[in-house]
């Protein structure tokens, strides 16, 4: 999301208007990091403007996979029982063994489950050590020897954890009548509702929203998002479009079109010039879509400060350009870099992070604000925790400074250790791990040392 207002240091000779400039920063950023907890605005439930925080909005809870007792799949403990044998001596590799021998001599129900329930251990282990596809095979077969609910949903949380979250809903489907598998299933439909809304499939999004309210008729938050989604299939029917070969570009009425065409000429600017900085050129299609300033405020819901937003659609309130101005070409930098930054984090970016890099690739620098920089980092209470959230609920004036502090932490990783670092740690990311784990093995320093890094850097100007 690109804030309205401009955070690079004014220039020329206004040296007035520069200590006044920050001088209402520094008091903005006092205000920010000592009010009291409670007064800080709640982050909205789902991000629009920006990429979600680590715990995305889009991003379903992790479901616990399920161990269960091995009685539960006939397995006896005992002497007289060699698999159970080798089971207590945590052995399932033997187990797994022993009762594939016996089914060959016996292909009963009773061995198949208990099979079926070494396997399922087997794939929790795997799962635990970071082996999924090897998980989702073992739970595949053993779904297929024994139909325990246990094993179906351990197999679907597989299937979600490694983004197959078509396959985790049609393998829960079957199960919609046992309470855990209903919430899970429903979590699922909203994920691919909003991962449908916010690539323009907006009839497949509605579509997931209203399984999702099948089962849970009473979420009022899910009918808004199913209004919203019918809302902007309704909006965007009547919309020209301009393709090119990796973007598309919609506008609102023929007299757009050349707003259309600037529009597809920068993002292809975009492309090569982010693409060259770090290296990454997203394959997926990238669409953006051009309202009038009171449409984009209808549709987007946006707050007043945002001057443009992306939610897996770039969306700009573009009306009526005629001519490519440098105010234009930063709005569509910014945005576009956050299709790349999803494209590689999968929607697991920290906000700091993600408008960092957005900012820095859009041109802005933090330079002009050392000092207001340094007062921050001297009040002790710099951090970059409640930055990682969005920045939607925020006055304008909160967002000022959340951009500015975005963007100083992210110069800051891009001078001390390099801009593919900073790819490294949105792969890191995108490959599953937490912020904490993907920053230390980007930088090789922990999260709580690149704050205390970064704010002394501020310190000594």
């Amino acid at each position: 999301m690109s804030p309205s207002k401009n955070l690079s240091g004014p220039s020329g000779g206004a040296v007035l208007t520069l200590l006044i400039a920050l001088l209402l920063v520094f008091i903005l950023a006092f205000l920010f990091y000592n009010k009291d907890k409670n007064d800080i605005p709640a982050k909205p439930a789902a991000t629009v403007a920006d990429e979600p925080s680590p715990a995305a909005a889009l991003e379903e809870p992790a479901e616990v996979l399920a161990q269960a007792p091995l009685e539960r799949f006939g397995i006896i403990p005992g002497p007289a029982n060699p698999a159970a044998e080798a089971l207590r001596q945590g052995d399932l590799k033997l187990a797994e063994e022993i009762l594939r021998n016996a089914i060959q001599e016996d292909p009963s129900d009773s061995l198949k489950s208990a099979l079926a329930g070494v396997l399922n251990s087997k794939a929790l282990k795997d799962a635990q050590d970071g082996r999924p596809g090897n998980a989702m095979a073992l739970l595949k077969e053993a779904a297929l020897l024994s139909p325990d609910s246990l094993i179906i949903k351990n197999l679907a949380s597989v299937q979600a954890r490694s983004g197959d979250l078509e396959g985790a809903a049609e393998t829960l489907e079957p199960l919609s009548g046992d309470p855990g598998a209903k919430d899970h299933l429903k979590r699922i439909y909203v994920k691919l509702g909003r991962e449908r809304h916010s690539r323009g499939d907006l009839e497949g999004a509605a579509s997931f929203f209203r399984k999702g309210l099948a089962l849970d008729p009473g979420d009022s938050a899910l009918a808004s998002e199913l209004a919203a989604a019918e809302g902007d299939r309704e909006a965007e029917g009547g919309m020209g479009v301009k393709e090119g070969g990796r973007f598309t570009v919609r506008f609102e009425g023929g007299e757009n079109a050349v707003a259309g065409h600037l529009i597809a000429l920068l993002l292809e600017e975009a492309y090569l010039k982010v693409g060259s900085d770090l290296g990454i050129y997203p394959e997926a299609r990238v669409e953006a879509l051009l309202y009038t300033r009171e449409t984009f405020r209808d549709v987007t819901r946006s707050p007043s400060w945002a001057g443009a937003l992306y939610d897996g659609r770039i969306k700009i309130p573009a009306g009526g350009i005629t001519e490519k101005t440098s105010q234009l070409e930063s709005v569509i930098f910014h945005e576009y870099t956050h299709a790349v930054v999803r494209s590689v984090a999968r929607g697991r970016a920290p906000v700091w992070l993600n408008e960092g890099i957005a900012q820095y690739e859009e041109g802005k620098s933090s330079a002009g604000y050392e000092r207001v920089l340094a007062q921050i980092a001297g009040s002790g209470k710099l951090s970059l925790r409640p930055l990682e959230g969005s920045f939607m609920g925020f006055k304008s004036e909160q967002a000022q400074v959340a951009y500015l502090l975005s963007l100083s932490a992210t110069e800051y990783i891009i001078r001390e250790f390099g801009i593919f670092s900073v790819r490294n740690i949105l792969e890191n990311l995108g490959g599953g791990m937490g912020l904490d784990e993907a920053v230390s093995a980007a930088l090789r320093i922990s999260y709580s040392d690149l704050e205390r890094l970064w704010a002394g850097s501020l310190k000594d100007g």
